[in-house]
């Protein structure tokens, strides 16, 4: 049977019910700027009916047994495999980008045109030789052309330091991140043992993950013990970074590496498992592995094209260049009479020490430009045959040893390797942004709180807690009329 007061309980658990959708709801309204958040929604259950009433089972009000988070796991999942891509070809086109402006070609001050302004010089020298005006000036030109080289190499010296700095960054950033998901999973993990849901908890967790995902590639799974209790677990190549509550963290180890120390970028890091420094991190994707491939791509084999490939390309235009200019200078004999000796710099000698940073003008020619070999013999003003064989190295095709071409096709290939690249830069990142964005158009149409929804929701949830009040009010009505006055009409 029912109580006396039983109608009250039942009007009493509509009005809670609607007070906390109302919170809920406001929550959601609260959060509808924050970053990650997903929407929540108030589930709501009819109480245990009351048995026995010989007229049939008479309900019992409304039960609110869970705040469940509205949340696609498969396009979260979806989300960190595409943002590697997002990331990794973001790093490479914003560092083609920054290679392009180092070359700055075309341009008055690219190194076609210094080339160009070099054999224009020879040129003007051979049709007077003895003219110290035009001795000058070819010295002139041609310590443009090195400190052109120069400056381009040292540019990209100093990017490979940069890039190499910002992978330290990102490897310390992944150690923060994997120790700030440990801590949740075990917030997550102690709220949800009294079956409830810690769904700020989770989202605070999600966004630390679309920021990982993006640095590296991760594999995210989970797993529930027989009490349903869930248990975490993210893998970077294999290899556990958090499990739960406990986590590892990556390190880096700093290592001399040929043609790239020794010309000022310094150790490079290599990222490794911390404790374990001879084993290194299988990274597939992400920021850290396109600025690995900036940083070390060499372009051999099937290795990327980063800074490295650039620097060596430089380094033989530098090298070879000296060498055959060199070869035909002392050939010749300067104004002086006598043989003609190094016109660019050679340390020590040796040619292979030649590299794009030390490129440059021999120091005698730069004090005493009448050290220029013009001519193939004695002979004054009347012979510049030597200059004429200068000259015709410009459209020399063999003068480099990687490649055919003259030196204006060297860096046209140069030039043109890296608008190849950075086209394929650009074109990756924008597909992959197109990708993530509908990915994560996708999750916010699930997740997202929608303003109209939420206030639709908050008259809806008012409404029936106005009426659940109205409710009580008439039940008020009715056992003060039972208690009160019942019998008392006829005294």
């Amino acid at each position: 049977m029912r109580t006396t007061f039983g109608s009250l309980n039942i009007v009493n658990s509509g009005l809670f019910a609607s007070r906390r959708a109302l919170d809920v709801t406001g929550h959601n309204i609260a959060n509808v700027n924050t970053e990650g958040y997903s929407r929540q929604v108030l589930m709501q259950k009819a109480s245990m009916p009351l048995w026995g009433d010989p007229k049939g089972v008479i309900g019992t009000g409304v039960d609110t047994y869970n705040i469940l988070r509205i949340r696609n796991e498969y396009l979260d999942k979806k989300y960190w495999n595409q943002n590697r891509a997002v990331g990794e070809w973001q790093i490479k086109q914003q560092n083609l980008e920054n290679m392009e402006s180092i070359f700055n070609e075309p341009t008055e001050t690219g190194i076609r045109k210094v080339i160009d302004e070099f054999f224009i010089a020879l040129d003007e020298l051979s049709k007077k030789s003895g003219d110290s005006t035009r001795r000058i000036a070819v010295v002139e030109n041609a310590n443009t052309l090195a400190k052109s080289i120069n400056r381009n190499g040292n540019e990209i010296i100093s990017s490979i330091r940069e890039t190499n700095e910002e992978v330290k960054t990102k490897v310390d950033e992944i150690n923060s991140l994997a120790y700030q998901i440990s801590v949740l999973n075990n917030n997550i993990f102690n709220m949800e043992l009294g079956d409830s849901q810690a769904n700020d908890l989770r989202d605070q967790r999600n966004v630390l993950l679309d920021k990982l995902s993006k640095i590296i590639d991760i594999d995210v799974s989970t797993r529930k013990d027989s009490n349903k209790n869930e248990y975490m677990s993210i893998k970077i190549g294999g290899i556990t970074l958090v499990d739960h509550t406990n986590y590892d963290e990556l390190a880096y180890v700093e290592e001399d590496v040929a043609g790239i120390t020794e010309l000022g970028a310094g150790k490079m890091a290599q990222v490794v498992w911390k404790g374990l420094e001879s084993q290194k991190v299988s990274i597939r994707g992400g920021e850290l592995k396109g600025l690995l491939d900036i940083r070390d791509g060499n372009g051999q084999g099937l290795n990327y094209r980063g800074l490295v490939y650039y620097l060596d390309k430089l380094n033989e235009f530098a090298r070879d260049f000296s060498s055959k200019i060199n070869e035909v200078h002392r050939k010749g004999i300067d104004f002086k009479g006598e043989a003609g000796g190094d016109f660019f710099n050679v340390p020590d000698g040796d040619y292979s020490k030649i590299n794009c940073t030390n490129f440059g003008v021999s120091g005698a020619l730069l004090v005493d430009p009448d050290l220029i070999a013009a001519s193939s013999d004695i002979g004054g003003e009347s012979n510049n045959d030597n200059l004429k064989e200068l000259i015709k190295l410009k459209d020399k095709a063999d003068m480099f040893s990687s490649t055919t071409g003259t030196p204006d096709d060297f860096i046209k290939a140069l030039l043109s390797s890296l608008a190849v690249d950075s086209q394929q830069a650009e074109r990756m990142a924008i597909n992959s942004e197109i990708l993530i964005t509908d990915t994560d158009n996708r999750r916010i149409s699930a997740s997202g709180v929608l303003m109209d929804e939420e206030m639709g929701n908050m008259v809806k949830f008012s409404q029936a807690y106005n009426a659940a009040a109205r409710a009580i009010t008439t039940l008020d009505a009715i056992l003060d009329t039972t208690i009160n006055r019942l019998g008392l009409v006829g005294r």
